[in-house]
């Protein structure tokens, strides 16, 4: 047995600082089981200083501070809501579709994110991707914590969190989905009997799972990642079910009852949301086809760099498995396992991974920790070595001077919300609002969004097509149309298309409902030799380093049209695109009460 210490008068300052480093809130003293962890005195000042730390390096590796090609779209639509007083039913800002239903399933974070650019703009949008880093991090340091982590195993999670999702933690609504992932799977590891550690029957702690209905409900309106939370909780409810079954334990049917109840209201919770039903039935269709094209949804690259995170996790997962003296916890093990697989296959679903496993090996992490101090105690004289080990007031020192670098560091990436140059077309845009250029524009997808915010900016009888709200606002006809001209016939794994919209036509998206300008980029070959090879309907009226614009021939080209544009005023060039303009990055438009572009 073990001596629990708690607050002792006699227990030496070193033997404190030896536990925070092996064992956080917990010391170990025991010979017997040399895991097994007991209360401690509460964390020194010292301790607290180097968790900001750990978090405060999250918060730096996670503070990508490059526009999100759809935030534009985001922040438009939920400004909208918040001037209309109600929500949109068909597709907007579009000339491609009429009335097309629009199910939206980003609902709050669109207002959310609305409401900090009209309230502070970059500044406030970046503060509140920042509160939701903490909020994302913080949750498995304080599980981890609450189980006995220490200085060693925190700062271990949060890398293993910072870098298996800083690749897609950019202002989105997707932020809200891995923050109200990390909440449900805290409630999870901290209410549900035996979810990461020894099974116990605490009653009162297992009332927090009642958290789970409200929270899926915010979940649901805020992102469509609410089904991974869902598909999470039903594993997990599940096979918690089946290994007290496999066990024959007492405790099964109750379980069982509670567990099934349980989901119950947490599916009733996410039917609280403006479209009831039709939008989990909408979801699940929408989910059914694939979407290679799109960036995020492709299989993770296992050869690449970009997927040294996740082999950095596979590899830390399986060792700490392997040399742990924690009890396994297979349940939870086996969600890792089936979220692992979805990461690989799709790679967006990397950070759920990195969640879960933040939770699950948090106690095998601590564990070998526990064992690397025992091995080192055991080759250096205890007296000599560990007494100089506390995290006295130099350690506290240190602490605060790497907390203020690191405040300093992060500064530029709080305040300025950069729009990309070399990838959005802010020049382009210059260029049109200094001409006066408007009507009906085709877009490339990745552009489409900036456009119309520009357009309901300053130019609120444009139309675009098509843009990044992608099936939730248009048909899979529309979508294929616009993508022979934008990525032309390409094979099957890379691109989705349904016999059903006819043969292959890169040109038919410049005839439909006539559009009268088509931006898009330089690097889009198929696009080039598709307008080059239409230049008998069609002239350049701009070219940068990134950029084409081109305009119908019939209104651009013609001296008797009221919008002809002499070639005096078109502009074809190389110009390099480059450096950032501030969040929005709108054109300058003289007259007109207009946010600027800012260069940096």
């Amino acid at each position: 047995m073990s001596d629990s210490i708690q607050n002792h008068p006699e227990l030496p300052a070193s033997a404190n600082a030896k536990a925070e480093l092996q064992g956080g809130s917990h010391v170990e003293c025991l010979a017997e089981d040399p895991d097994a962890r007991t209360p401690l005195a509460k964390p020194t000042m010292a301790t607290a200083l180097w968790l900001a730390v750990a978090l405060m390096l999250g918060l730096f590796v996670m503070s990508r501070n490059s526009a999100d090609s759809d935030l534009w779209g985001h922040v438009t639509y939920g400004k909208e809501v918040l001037r209309d007083g109600r929500l949109h039913e068909a597709t907007t800002w579009s000339y491609a579709v009429d009335n097309f239903r629009w199910v939206n399933h980003e609902n709050i974070a669109e207002l959310m994110m609305a409401a900090a650019d009209l309230a502070g703009g970059q500044t406030a949008l970046l503060l509140l991707k920042s509160l939701l880093t903490l909020l994302l991090l913080g949750l498995p340091m304080w599980v981890a914590r609450k189980n006995g982590a220490g200085l060693i195993t925190c700062p271990v999670i949060v890398a293993m969190l910072a870098f298996n999702i800083s690749f897609h933690w950019l202002v989105r609504p997707h932020m809200f989905s891995y923050a109200c992932g990390a909440g449900l799977l805290a409630i999870i590891a901290t209410a549900l009997p035996g979810a990461i550690g020894a099974r116990g029957t605490n009653a009162r702690c297992s009332r927090w799972l009642w958290l789970i209905p409200p929270l899926m409900c915010f979940w649901t309106n805020a992102h469509g990642g609410y089904l991974a939370g869902m598909a999470i909780l039903m594993a997990w409810l599940g096979l918690d079910a089946i290994e007290l079954l496999l066990t024959r334990d007492a405790r099964f049917w109750p379980t069982v009852r509670h567990h099934a109840v349980l989901y119950a209201a947490t599916i009733a919770a996410c039917l609280v949301n403006p479209y009831g039903i039709e939008l989990h039935t909408w979801m699940l269709s929408s989910l059914g086809r694939p979407r290679p094209e799109i960036e995020e949804w492709a299989p993770l690259a296992l050869l690449s760099v970009d997927a040294l995170p996740f082999w950095c996790l596979a590899l830390g997962a399986f060792l700490c498995l392997k040399k742990t003296n924690q009890p396994l916890r297979w349940p939870g093990l086996i969600v890792l396992a089936l979220l692992s697989w979805q990461a690989v296959k799709h790679h967006r679903h990397l950070p759920f991974a990195a969640l879960l496993a933040s939770f699950v090996l948090a106690p095998h992490i601590e564990s070998i920790v526990r064992q690397m101090f025992r091995k080192l105690e055991e080759r250096v004289t205890a007296k000599r070595n560990v007494d100089r080990g506390q995290p006295g007031w130099l350690s506290g020192l240190v602490a605060v001077t790497a907390l203020i670098a690191l405040a300093v560091a992060q500064y530029p990436r709080q305040t300025f919300l950069k729009v990309e140059r070399d990838f959005y077309p802010v020049a382009a845009m210059q260029y049109m609002a200094d001409q006066n250029l408007e009507g009906k524009v085709f877009v490339t997808f990745n552009w489409a969004q900036y456009a119309l915010a520009v357009f309901a900016d300053s130019n609120p009888d444009s139309r675009i097509a098509f843009d990044g709200r992608f099936r939730t606002c248009y048909p899979q006809h529309i979508i294929d149309m616009y993508f022979d001209f934008t990525l032309g016939n390409l094979p099957q794994s890379v691109r989705y298309r349904e016999d059903a919209s006819g043969p292959f036509d890169p040109t038919a998206a410049l005839k439909f409902r006539e559009p009268n300008l088509v931006l898009f980029e330089r690097q889009r070959s198929n696009a080039v030799a598709t307008m080059t090879a239409a230049n008998d309907d069609w002239c350049l009226l701009y070219q940068d380093s990134l950029a084409q614009l081109w305009g119908r021939r019939s209104v651009y080209d013609n001296s008797s049209s009221p919008d002809y544009l002499p070639m005096s005023k078109r502009h074809i060039s190389n110009d390099v695109q480059e450096g950032a303009a501030a969040w929005p990055g709108f054109p300058v438009v003289r007259d007109r009460d207009v946010q600027v572009a800012l260069s940096k």
